[in-house]
């Protein structure tokens, strides 16, 4: 049922777009956020792509965001070349921020039946593009869980430690969200509580709402490991096959910067040591220097493929 401030923010945006369309600059408005999906309220403002013609650099507008305001509500523009949209589109990985925002957004109109198009592809999530986000919802829980971990056996601070758990909650709930190939937005915590709503009802909502008992915020470490550890190697399959690949060690900087480069995934340092714990890959080290100066080596630690050293 459309509310009374849902009423005034779409008259506020068709009053907007009906001023753009004379606009042959403007290509296409595509709506995202609250707007477009869920529930608005008064606190709330309108995200807008607006795809714009090709234009040389140096026409191009200064500034590729605007704060518009129309009938008294705050929208946020994000004007986006024809030629960057396509790249974005077509180029980016699938789940990534963009990529969900976009997917999850309305086109409004269009003078392009090409922008249209790329809309209409932009919920196609590939297996590749899942192997990646796992990757990165992966590596990115593990530090969390790691303090919690810490917290708990040095301080025996529950409420401490539950919030370590709570903050790793997020990146568990993307996995959970990812290994379905399903869009992860901001509500992605409340999609994978309706997935698997057994699990998260102990790293997430018992744990923020019951009282932080030892054995509670232990059942949710415990819970969160295994969850992990159960999936590990699909998750970091990407880390066990470039290793593998390798055939002998690898150095961390090295691993970083293959994945950093090549992927853009952070972080993969805190993979392989996780791995290492699980005996999933074997842990040795490599000369490195520290500076271009340097003219003594130290220790550099490094990770190989059990099987292929086998």
């Amino acid at each position: 049922m459309t509310t009374g401030v849902e009423r005034v923010f779409t008259a506020a945006l068709d009053r907007l777009i009906e001023d753009v369309r004379g606009d042959r600059s403007i290509l296409a408005a595509i709506l995202g956020g609250s707007l477009s999906y869920d529930t608005v309220w008064a606190k709330s403002d309108i995200d807008l792509v607006l795809v714009t013609t090709d234009e040389r650099p140096d026409l191009r507008a200064a500034e590729p965001a605007r704060a518009l305001y129309s009938d008294g509500v705050n929208i946020h523009v994000l004007l986006v070349p024809r030629a960057q949209f396509r790249a974005i589109a077509e180029g980016a990985v699938r789940n990534s921020f963009m990529h969900s925002f976009l997917a999850k957004g309305r086109l409004l109109y269009t003078h392009d039946p090409s922008i249209e198009a790329l809309v209409a592809r932009l919920g196609d999530i590939g297996a590749r593009d899942t192997t990646f986000q796992l990757l990165r919802a992966a590596t990115a829980a593990l530090p969390m869980i790691y303090k919690a971990h810490k917290f708990l056996a040095t301080r025996g601070d529950l409420d401490y430690t539950a919030l370590w758990v709570l903050a790793a909650a997020r990146p568990l709930a993307q996995i959970e969200v990812f290994s379905r190939r399903l869009l992860a937005d901001r509500e992605v915590l409340l999609h994978a509580l309706a997935l698997n709503p057994a699990f998260f009802r102990i790293v997430y909502t018992d744990l923020l709402n019951a009282p932080k008992t030892h054995a509670a915020v232990q059942k949710a470490l415990d819970a969160a490991d295994g969850y992990l550890a159960d999936r590990a190697p699909t998750l970091f399959a990407p880390v066990l096959d470039y290793l593998a690949q390798a055939g002998d060690a690898r150095a961390c900087g090295e691993i970083d910067a293959h994945f950093q480069r090549h992927f853009d995934v952070d972080g993969v340092t805190t993979a392989c040591e996780y791995l290492a714990d699980q005996g999933l890959v074997g842990k040795a080290s490599a000369p490195v220097k520290l500076t271009k100066k340097s003219r003594i080596e130290v220790q550099e630690l490094a990770f190989f493929a059990v099987r292929s050293l086998r």
